[in-house]
This record gives C-alpha cells, structure tokens and sequence, in this order.
C-alpha cells in the first residue's frame, strides 16, 4: 500500500503504507485511509507527531545503551534509515499546512 499525503500549502508526500500508518499513530490519528485533518486539527497533529519523534528518539537511545553491542546490528542499522529522518518531509507538510490554515488529506 502507497500513501500519499495532500495540502494546497505544500507538494504531495508519499510513503509506503507501513511508514504511513506509523506516523499517522504518532500524530493521534487512527490507521484509516483516506482521511483527512482540517485546518484547525493540523497544528496539533503536528505536535503530536514532534512529541512522539522526540519519545521514539529517547527510547531508541535508551534501547542501545542498555545492550551490548552487536556488531552486525549496527551495521544494520547504519544502513535502515530512521523514522525520523524519514518523518522530515510530513513535518515540513503539516507546517506549511498549519502556517496557511490549510487542510490535509492522505489516500
């Protein structure tokens, strides 16, 4: 599943629909698709989603000191590309998005 992510303030953004339904969760939203947040929603979506980045980061590092180092996982790891640089492109959305009170949709 591809979802694809819609604002008049801002370029389409489009992400495999595991990726979709994680930061859709993190913004307090449920797993369904097509939906939508009005205009007056956005802003606090996009909290949510900064909150939940800055908790997921926190448990992350948490995680890695509390393991002994592996080091084919981290040779893994290296190579995965993380939720929050792959979260960059919605936050630059729902802030466009919030800065021109414009709704967004994703499909």
């Amino acid at each position: 599943m591809i979802v694809t992510f819609k604002t008049k303030a801002s370029g389409d953004v489009t992400y495999t629909g595991d990726i979709a339904l994680t930061l859709l969760k993190m913004m307090g939203r449920d797993d369904k698709v097509p939906s939508a947040l009005y205009a007056e929603d956005v802003t606090p979506a996009l909290e949510a989603l900064r909150a939940a980045l800055a908790q997921y980061v926190a448990r992350q590092q948490a995680e890695s000191a509390n393991h002994d180092k592996d080091p084919h996982q981290d040779a893994a790891q290296k190579r995965s590309i993380a939720l929050t640089v792959r979260a960059q492109p919605l936050l630059q959305l729902l802030e466009k998005a919030a800065k021109k009170h414009s709704p967004v949709l994703w499909q």
